[in-house]
């Protein structure tokens, strides 16, 4: 089939949460389908990433994205009675290229990655329109909201309210809506068994389990992109509420910060004792196998953490927030430390450090839950099965899944 993909962001290279879902979907999906991507691109480092995405694609148009005059658009767009999440990515070029492509390939579906690109896809002409929105991004707003000082909380809330209402409509627009996990579907449709909206989770890369001795450094990870609100307000959290609790019993121990673009406010937690702010990194994994413990001790967003399931993959023990696992399935939960509070984080983090046989049990029987549950052809698999309605069967083929009867 031919496919044209829609995404709000380039989805190479896949080093961030929703660049590595558009990124896995794309190279399952070539691997039997024809794929045209349009993009933007709003870090100027990714515009040259276009040419490797070729590998996967038959063409490849990447618009840059000013970030400021974008968040400048946006906001008027709020004033005026829109969205930002909408204005942002608007752009007549964009416009002009996708109805340009559609005038030349008869395409048989339009996949659409993120709700700021959905509008894109509405006057197109084509046999199956499917928007993957992800998480809510609606739901996104109203937390931060909930967090936020006047006046921004009221534009948050505002944003969310008016996001939640076009996701309705898109929902009705769209032939069908795919979500990352059931808490999301629940979110968005009315009922349970709503054939229009689809969960489709995320897969993980399983590294060889060869090179994931148990480290007994006691140093405590987190990792994820450091100019994300979330993230940023994850870590501040744990330096101010949590890691003073761990450095008392555990006086060696240190906490490292991995992830691109580290904000102001993140550099600044390097001046705190035992915290590292390490930055980007080439290969998360070679942070990760030097970790004794991984924390997400999320208080903001929404879906599924790729972080967690990172590490369980990596077979190291994780404490998180219920925030964070909120996106996880009961089965994928069993063997995670869930703590709500400061105190019972603390409390988790300094057991795992002092008892490395506990990190070792944890850590192989998280590895097994993502082995098991989380594999990318699989979830891919749910996802072309809204190109046709005809299910695809996967079968086991020299120890990796494979799609049977996929054209």
């Amino acid at each position: 089939m031919k496919i044209l993909y829609i995404a709000h962001r380039i989805p190479y290279p896949p080093n961030k949460g929703d660049k590595l879902r558009s990124f896995n979907q794309i190279k399952v999906l070539s691997e039997r389908h024809e794929i045209w991507c349009a993009a933007f691109a709003d870090d100027p480092r990714d515009q040259v990433y276009a040419a490797l995405l070729r590998r996967w694609c038959r063409d490849v148009y990447v618009l840059p994205l000013n970030r400021t005059w974008a968040a400048v658009r946006g906001l008027f767009a709020l004033l005026g009675g829109g969205t930002v999440t909408q204005a942002f990515y608007r752009d007549k070029r964009m416009t002009r290229k996708l109805a340009h492509w559609v005038d030349t390939v008869q395409f048989d579906v339009v996949l659409v990655f993120s709700s700021g690109v959905a509008d894109y896809a509405l006057p197109l002409t084509t046999r199956v329109k499917i928007l993957d929105f992800c998480d809510l991004d609606s739901r996104k707003w109203l937390s931060f909201a909930e967090q936020k000082g006047f006046p921004r909380s009221l534009l948050c809330r505002v944003e969310g309210r008016r996001l939640g209402l076009c996701e309705r409509d898109w929902l009705e627009r769209f032939d069908h809506a795919i979500l990352i996990s059931a808490v999301e579907k629940a979110d968005l449709a009315e009922a349970d068994d709503d054939d229009r909206v689809t969960v489709v989770g995320n897969g993980v890369l399983l590294p060889s389990a060869h090179h994931l001795p148990l480290s007994e450094s006691k140093i405590v990870g987190f990792v994820g992109a450091m100019d994300y609100t979330p993230n940023v307000d994850a870590v501040t959290w744990f330096a101010d509420r949590i890691w003073p609790a761990v450095l008392a019993e555990h006086p060696g121990a240190r906490f490292q910060i991995v992830g691109r673009r580290p904000t102001a406010a993140v550099r600044r937690l390097a001046r705190r004792r035992g915290v590292e702010v390490v930055g980007e990194v080439v290969h998360v994994i070679e942070s990760l196998r030097t970790w004794q413990v991984s924390v997400a001790p999320m208080r903001l967003g929404r879906g599924v953490q790729n972080k967690v399931l990172e590490a369980m993959a990596a077979a190291r023990p994780v404490v998180l927030t219920p925030m964070a696992a909120a996106g996880l399935s009961e089965r994928d939960t069993r063997h995670l430390v869930i703590a709500g509070t400061a105190d019972d984080f603390a409390t988790s983090v300094n057991l795992l450090l002092g008892d490395v046989e506990r990190c070792r049990r944890r850590g192989r029987a998280l590895r097994q839950i993502v082995a098991r549950e989380h594999n990318w052809a699989r979830e891919v698999a749910k996802l072309e099965t809204l190109f046709t309605q005809e299910p695809y069967q996967l079968k086991m083929e020299n120890g990796k899944w494979e799609m049977e009867n996929g054209k």
